[in-house]
């Protein structure tokens, strides 16, 4: 005999029908998912047991070949060959391309290691100067081509060595002092929170750079890792170079991180298993005579009684908004919400002593946003919190700014999750001004934001990465991709001759006692920058001196014309280029006899600085004295005489110059 110990089950209960529906429905999602992996996995193995296949039958082909050519070779009597001009020769991959080049500095280097890959890959390819000229040109965007194409119309790439081309470059893309930069950064590079291995893919990127040997290495680690992991190799025997050093210190950084793992494992298992505490029955009884604070009005909702849980979820569901209860928007767009003075709850600062005189602290600098019938200014404000660029709704509809539909509309949220906005257009690109002389296109998502109507978002802090001044509030300095590509002057690009070949040249001016020297009579190669020499022209500052910066000068209409045609055609002969100096000396110009203009730098302040480099001069009487004898003189005149002899490599930066715009 046997007692039940439940009721019998009730075949026709929906309940448990419903229950055992629901896992058979689970199970079989469950089993669609394994098949699904198991035919991905199925058709993977067969795409690679084809690629196999089809290798294995190219070399079968290919040895085939060899075997038929060295029989044929063997019935004519001809020696085979020997095993090392035998040997297989894989085919040489000429239609690799490195990634393109935008003239960025911090990607120079890089980009030139891929082209010797590249000419190492098909040597038979590129065994030329020309063709690996070639090959770097093709790859060049933006500034980088526009150098480029200014250079070889100065020097024919018939003519142009390959080394000659790859020095100009470093000196105009690459960083000036690699070595010296690496050093500054190695010694300043710390672990902090980071582990181990993360901080030493920074140092040893830094360590080849700088070329130290292994002690000089092993002593600059060990003083850049945190003290924890100092204090873990106390207690190891000490390392005895450089890759022990780097060893043991990863071997103590994960089992620190192990240790750390584990002590909180075993807290929170302390708490959970802890019991309440008990309150004794005396003090139970006065915690209960203690009234309870009454929940105050948010002011957001200032007259309306606070929403109930069960409120918030039923507008939840239909969609509707939290502040006025009506559908069709959120909160953030609600327009009773928009329309009061009350400042919402979650823009307003935590603390009783907030005062409406401490909220206006952010960086905003001045923009021009340029259209094709007005430029509108206004001010941005800088938010690295913001992901992308934002613009206000309602300027976009005033300027008329052409815009676009997103493929993906965007969900905006605040720091703590909630949504925002729903943003599903952004503009097209258009031009925007910047602090003045930065100048570029882009692209806003477009939001509603009458308050701040421009945010400059983290994007655009990761692409132009400005320094500022947070004290002043403006920015101190500017990247080099923008001094490459959004601070140049909006100059028309106008075309060069190419530099006329010598038999071109004309004669008929020139005495036939000189025509051997026809050549120095050329004013393409006049123009040209002759290569850095022992004797170039040195500045030496006098130390602890202020860095002078020169005043603008202002500058009629046909002075600023000329001043555009002077600063194009230098920069395109290779004499000047855009910088980031401290130091500006003052541009003008000085009308000549021919009424020409002249243009003059005002290194004045410079020359204040300088150390004067003082040496021995022969008298004018001396010189005129050796000359007393001649009855024929010779005066020639010299072209372009301030070029003829270079700045100093590394002292460039002193002779910068400012224009206005």
């Amino acid at each position: 005999m046997t007692e039940r110990t439940r009721q019998n089950p009730d075949p026709a209960d929906p309940e448990d029908l419903r229950l055992t529906i629901s896992q058979h429905g689970a199970f079989l999602e469950l089993l669609y998912g394994t098949v699904s992996r198991m035919t991905t996995v199925q058709e993977d193995l067969i795409c690679r047991i084809q690629g196999i296949t089809q290798t294995l039958t190219e070399q079968t082909g290919q040895f085939a070949n060899l075997a038929t050519g060295s029989s044929m070779a063997t019935s004519v009597n001809i020696p085979a060959p020997t095993s090392a001009s035998g040997s297989f020769q894989p085919a040489e991959n000429f239609r690799l391309q490195p990634e393109p080049f935008f003239g960025d500095v911090e990607a120079c280097s890089g980009f030139l290691l891929q082209c010797q890959l590249i000419f190492l890959q098909a040597p038979r390819y590129y065994q030329s100067d020309h063709s690996k000229i070639t090959l770097i040109v093709n790859s060049l965007r933006n500034k980088a081509l526009q150098w480029a194409q200014a250079f070889i119309s100065a020097n024919p790439i018939t003519h142009l060595q390959y080394e000659h081309f790859i020095n100009e470059f470093r000196l105009i893309f690459d960083q000036p002092r690699r070595q010296e930069e690496a050093t500054r950064r190695l010694i300043n590079l710390k672990q902090r929170g980071r582990p181990v291995s993360d901080h030493l893919i920074d140092f040893r990127i830094l360590a080849v750079e700088t070329g130290w040997p292994d002690i000089a290495l092993k002593g600059i680690f060990y003083q850049s890792l945190n003290d924890s992991i100092k204090d873990h190799l106390c207690t190891q025997p000490e390392a005895s170079t450089f890759e022990d050093l780097v060893s043991a210190a990863l071997r103590s950084d994960i089992r620190l991180r192990e240790r750390h793992h584990e002590r909180q494992v075993n807290q929170s298992k302390t708490i959970n298993n802890s019991p309440l505490p008990v309150i004794p029955a005396q003090f139970q009884a006065k915690l209960d005579q203690v009234p309870v604070p009454k929940p105050t009005e948010e002011p957001m909702q200032v007259g309306h009684s606070k929403l109930s849980a069960e409120e918030r979820q039923r507008r939840r569901m239909e969609g509707s908004c939290f502040y006025c209860g009506a559908q069709g928007h959120l909160v953030s767009q609600c327009k009773r919400r928009l329309n009061s003075t009350d400042t919402p709850l979650s823009d307003r600062p935590r603390g009783k002593y907030f005062s409406a005189q401490t909220s206006a602290t952010f960086l905003y600098l001045p923009v021009k946003i340029c259209t094709k019938t007005d430029i509108h200014s206004t001010r941005a404000l800088i938010d690295s919190g913001a992901e992308q660029s934002l613009i206000d709704l309602d300027l976009v509809a005033s300027l008329r700014l052409p815009t676009e539909p997103l493929e993906t509309p965007v969900e905006a949220s605040g720091l703590g999750g909630q949504p925002l906005s729903r943003i599903t257009h952004r503009t097209k690109p258009v031009q925007i001004l910047i602090s003045g002389n930065h100048r570029e296109n882009m692209q806003f998502f477009i939001t509603r934001s009458k308050h701040t109507p421009i945010i400059l978002g983290y994007s655009w802090l990761k692409l132009h990465n400005p320094q500022f001044n947070w004290c002043l509030g403006h920015i101190t300095n500017w990247s080099p991709y923008c001094l490459a590509n959004c601070l140049a002057s909006a100059i028309p690009s106008t075309s060069h001759p190419s530099p006329e070949p010598s038999s071109n040249l004309n004669l008929d001016k020139i005495p036939a006692c000189y025509r051997d020297l026809h050549e120095v009579f050329s004013k393409t190669k006049a123009c040209a920058l002759p290569p850095h020499r022992p004797y170039d022209c040195e500045i030496n500052l006098q130390p602890g001196s202020t860095l002078p910066k020169g005043r603008l000068f202002n500058l009629s209409r046909p002075e600023r014309l000329a001043m555009e045609s002077y600063i194009q055609e230098a920069l395109s002969l290779g004499h000047i280029r855009p910088s980031s100096s401290p130091v500006g000396a003052g541009f003008f110009f000085v009308e000549k006899k021919d009424k020409t203009l002249r243009p003059c730098i005002d290194y004045r302040e410079l020359n204040q600085i300088t150390i004067k480099d003082k040496y021995a001069l022969p008298l004018i009487s001396t010189v005129f004295d050796s000359v007393q004898e001649a009855h024929i003189f010779t005066k020639l005149d010299l072209r372009n005489a301030y070029h003829l002899i270079r700045m100093k490599e590394g002292d460039e930066w002193k002779t910068a110059f400012n224009t206005p715009l």
